[in-house]
């Protein structure tokens, strides 16, 4: 892992960063709060498809700005959960298997033909897959995240929560702003901007940014780092005043990312075999190393355009939203994790991977038509149509190495090459199609002067078909077929009803409180993965829940104090697992996409922003959590397989076959969804003044995240636990009062506290009776690294 310093000030920077963090005491729980305004400003969100003040919004919503952001160095979405308690983030080897949780709620299902529970938005235009949803945050306006069921207004993929990302449109005066970014590790970041008007009536904006940012995980075969990516993107947006009552704004957005990602890491092994192989590798939790021969690597591409529409009629708003998404996906990950040139004798497993990845496309158009009364009346409201025409491809190759004795390979040596391998591999194409309708709107009623009534509903049809071939030929003549043949297709359609009911009182401008029942609605998924049975395939049912919430904002002290608190209560059913599942055909047990469980999250959440003093601001939040799941049928954690005995009845929390010798299998109850900690939250204190007699103003800025202890498995699996950490990130800088020039010196890590973003058992020399190693991806910040960004403004 390469460790170059590129700032010969890194002691004398340390220590002034202490001395901040000494200055700024109580960084340690609670969340970034509020998008931060100006002084008795207000914030404004667009959380009901509406702008309104984040304090009169009935709902759960942090809201960053993109000044935030910045002070906090969040470069992506990815790095939203140091800002967001009730948001957390678990890595998987690319980016189709990484996935949002909020609230606990998240993506238990990793297939290309499923739905995201936590949606991304950006620009209003609801993002089809989670891998769409890891984006760079660049030329931004804030980012909103809504906790909860959001399915009345954003749609069927968010019975999590919405993480809605609003990019700056169009100024109307000449304005430019760049900044770079310079951190240890071979980090580097740019970002441009230049907008203002072409005509009194066209405004234009161009944006762009760049990110070289090298890989913190060394791969001891080849000397290079792994785990780090390259990633690029533009965005024009034209806004054109077409009449005095039609605005347009057209905007195209291009992102292309290349990474050498994402290689997982051997935590721990007890396989004396595993331990050899890997040398010079030594395993452990805090292991920066792999020694791999194939190669790993992740590719996204995603184009976006858009047409709003705003059309005036009266003092109502007619929108129309047209949006058009091609994204494209690529990986290959070394499956066994080991420097195998040629294929090597093993007890178990396989002796060489070869090839394990594919592409994915997703194509996307959708049309959105609402109306928005106005503001301030006895009745306001959001009504509209919504249509979706969805294309989703997949195709998976898979090619293994091994090695037989005997005949030329002469007697097994474990861990030596053979002399003539075998091969088997296996290869497929498959498809989904989804198209949908939706009428939905939700309304407030005055029933009384300060008592509002909340109502809303999303009435949506849709099918969904798939078509799938696995040829059960193999992918290179000569080798053995891994798989068998499995070709056919089928369709589905369901409609249903979602929706909110709740109440709103308004104690005075600055204090409101809210109750209300949210239903939630996730739809029905085909398996288009190459382990699929694309001749008998049944549709994983929609996932529904039934949520409840209360809430109170209120700000005191002239807006110097904001505090929003929510209580909640979530109800999941059908939850969409990977599960044991029975071919009603066959007859045969297999893990597969299905309906499996239930879960219940519950908690209370607390967001807070104080301005005690001239240009001291606390800004900050903490979420208590407790999550209940029951899932049938999962995978035994290995530990436990040994001693399963046969039990035709129904145990829970323990594992059993079927028959003897059949797969071991585990039905939880009141287990733990993965990821879900208890408590978590941050703190911010950042003192900024001007210095007399100058036209600088000079800051501090500490920022501190906590959580208890995670699992990252919905098995329970006892070793897949990331215990509880606390992170401190510092920053000191100089700014002209005018925004003109700005520099910033940051640390992450302060404290160098190691953590892990995902933990999980081992593929290879791995089984019942070797259970104990373990892999883990260790993420860029469990290290301390320090560095700078330049910022101009015009």
């Amino acid at each position: 892992m390469k460790t170059t310093n590129p700032f010969s000030m890194k002691q004398a920077l340390s220590a002034a960063l202490m001395a901040t963090a000494a200055y700024c005491p109580g960084a340690a729980l609670a969340q970034q709060a509020p998008a931060e305004p100006e002084a008795g400003g207000d914030i404004v969100v667009t959380a009901q498809k509406r702008t309104e003040r984040l304090q009169d919004v009935p709902l759960a919503v942090s809201a960053l700005s993109a000044e935030t952001l910045s002070r906090q160095q969040i470069n992506d979405t990815n790095g939203l959960v140091a800002a967001v308690p009730s948001l957390t983030y678990t890595q998987g080897n690319n980016v189709s298997n990484s996935t949002f949780r909020v609230r606990g709620i998240g993506t238990s299902l990793f297939n290309q033909g499923s739905e995201s529970s936590v949606s991304t938005v950006i620009d209003g235009v609801v993002m089809a897959r989670q891998a769409q949803g890891f984006v760079d945050l660049a030329d931004l306006e804030r980012v909103e995240v809504l906790r909860g069921p959001q399915g009345t207004l954003f749609g069927k993929n968010a019975t999590g929560g919405v993480i809605s990302v609003v990019t700056a449109r169009p100024s109307d005066r000449l304005t430019a702003h760049a900044d770079a970014t310079i951190a240890e590790q071979d980090e580097y970041r740019v970002k441009g901007t230049v907008s203002g008007p072409i005509t009194e009536q066209l405004r234009a904006r161009v944006s762009g940014f760049y990110n070289d940012v090298g890989g913190h995980i060394t791969n001891v075969a080849t000397g290079e780092d792994k785990n780090g990516f390259k990633s690029w993107g533009l965005r024009g947006k034209l806004d054109w005043d077409a009449t005095e009552s039609l605005n347009l704004l057209a905007t195209v957005d291009y992102r292309k990312m290349d990474a050498d990602c994402c290689q997982p890491q051997y935590i721990q092994t007890t396989t004396p075999l595993l331990t050899q192989l890997l040398g010079p590798v030594v395993a452990s939790r805090h292991n920066r190393e792999v020694n791999i021969d194939a190669p790993s690597f992740n590719k996204t591409r995603q184009w976006i355009a858009s047409l709003e529409a705003n059309l005036e009629l009266g003092d109502h708003t007619l929108t129309s939203l047209t949006a058009w998404q091609d994204f494209k996906f690529n990986n290959n990950v070394d499956v066994d994790g080991l420097y195998t040139p040629s294929p090597i004798f093993v007890p178990f497993s396989n002796g060489k991977g070869v090839l394990n990845g594919g592409p994915a496309g997703v194509k996307q158009f959708s049309q959105e038509l609402r109306l928005t009364s106005p503001q301030g009346g006895a009745l306001t409201y959001v009504a509209g149509l919504y249509y979706l025409d969805l294309d989703v491809t997949r195709g998976f190759s898979r090619r293994l190495g091994s090695c037989t004795a005997g005949g030329a390979n002469g007697p097994a040596v474990y861990g030596q090459a053979c002399a003539v391998p075998t091969y088997a591999s296996t290869y497929h194409n498959a498809s989904s199609k989804t198209e949908q309708f939706a009428a939905f709107g939700q309304a407030e009623l005055k029933l009384v002067d300060a008592l509002s009534l909340i109502a809303g509903g999303r009435l949506q049809r849709e099918k969904i078909a798939y078509e799938g071939n696995r040829p059960g030929l193999p992918l290179v003549a000569g080798d053995t077929a891994q798989m068998g043949a499995s070709a056919g297709s089928g369709s589905t359609a369901d409609t249903d009803l979602s929706g909110k009911l709740g109440l709103q009182y308004r104690f005075s401008r600055d204090a409101q409180a809210y109750v209300t029942w949210t239903r939630g609605y996730k739809g029905a998924a085909y398996d288009i993965e190459v382990t699929a049975n694309f001749v008998n395939q049944r549709p994983v049912r929609p996932e529904t829940v039934k949520a409840w919430e209360a809430g109170f904002k209120f700000d005191l002290f002239d807006r110097a104090l904001s505090i929003n608190t929510a209580a909640f209560y979530a109800d999941y059913s059908d939850l969409q697992v990977q599960a044991a599942s029975t071919d009603p055909v066959t007859g045969i047990v297999s893990s597969v996409p299905t309906n499996a469980g239930s879960a219940v999250t519950k908690g209370v959440e607390l967001e807070f922003t104080a301005r005690p003093l001239r240009g001291l601001t606390f800004n900050g939040g903490v979420t208590y959590l407790d999550t209940s799941v029951d899932v049938d049928g999962l995978s035994c954690p290995l530990p436990q397989q040994a001693g399963a005995g046969v039990n035709t009845g129904f145990p829970v929390n323990q594992c059993y076959r079927m028959t003897a010798g059949g797969t071991p299998y585990l039905n939880v109850r009141d287990g733990r969804l993965p990821n879900a900690p208890s408590w978590r939250g941050t703190l911010t204190a950042r003192y900024e003044s001007d210095l007399p007699g100058s036209d600088l103003a000079v800051f501090g800025q500490v920022t501190g995240n906590a959580q208890s202890a995670v699992n990252f498995s919905l098995e329970q699996d006892p070793d897949a636990v990331q215990k509880s950490y606390a992170t401190f990130d510092a920053s000191i800088g100089v700014r002209r009062q005018d925004g003109r020039y700005g520099l910033t010196l940051f640390v992450r890590n302060l404290t160098d506290k190691h953590f892990l973003t995902s933990i999980g058992r081992a593929g290879q020399l791995t089984n019942a009776a070797n259970p104990y190693n373990l892999t883990g991806f260790i993420p860029k910040e469990a290290d301390r690294y320090f560095g700078a960004t330049v910022s101009v403004s015009y």
